[in-house]
């Protein structure tokens, strides 16, 4: 990774499902020192359990760090980025929030890289399937029922779901 050098550090701000999975892919594939941040404790627990090397609120991170990974892109995550990105770092955009961020002299430093990521290549998603079949990922699936999917999205708003959500179709028991 052109951005993260051996030994270098990387931020993932929102350890939610999928930036769990960024856990475990910085770890697997890069000798990175893995910070997650989240707002809320169970997410930051089970993101040290995945193999972050630290798990913690945004108030207790101080920078520079090389890359910064933002599941969540709101504003206030997206200037937390640019608080602790070095200058020639890397944020990239991921979550689907829709926060923005001023781009300017004293805002980003300078030279930083600003990107977004959507899906990936099929190669991409073999080499996932590998690790998944090789055991090297974990993952929280919580089923529920359709008709709870309200109940459902209020504990997403709230941040209690700490993996996925997946509806199965029916009533709850």
């Amino acid at each position: 990774m052109a951005f993260l050098p051996s030994g270098g550090r990387v931020v993932l701000i929102g350890v939610g499902a999928l930036g769990q999975f960024g856990v475990q892919f910085l770890r697997l594939l890069t000798a990175a020192e893995v910070i997650a941040v989240d707002v809320c404790d169970a997410k930051l627990a089970r993101a040290a359990e995945l193999g972050a090397h630290r798990a913690v609120r945004a108030e207790q991170l101080t920078g520079p760090v090389d890359v910064v990974l933002d599941f969540v892109c709101e504003a206030d995550t997206l200037a937390l980025a640019a608080r602790l990105t070095q200058p020639g770092g890397l944020i990239m955009r991921i979550g689907s929030g829709e926060g923005w961020l001023r781009f300017g002299r004293g805002v980003v430093p300078p030279e930083v890289t600003f990107t977004s990521a959507r899906g990936g290549s099929l190669a991409d998603v073999t080499a996932v399937l590998a690790h998944a079949r090789r055991g090297e990922l974990r993952w929280d699936v919580e089923t529920i029922a359709l008709d709870e999917v309200n109940d459902g999205l209020e504990r997403l708003r709230r941040g209690e779901v700490t993996g996925r959500l997946v509806l199965t179709p029916g009533r709850a028991a």
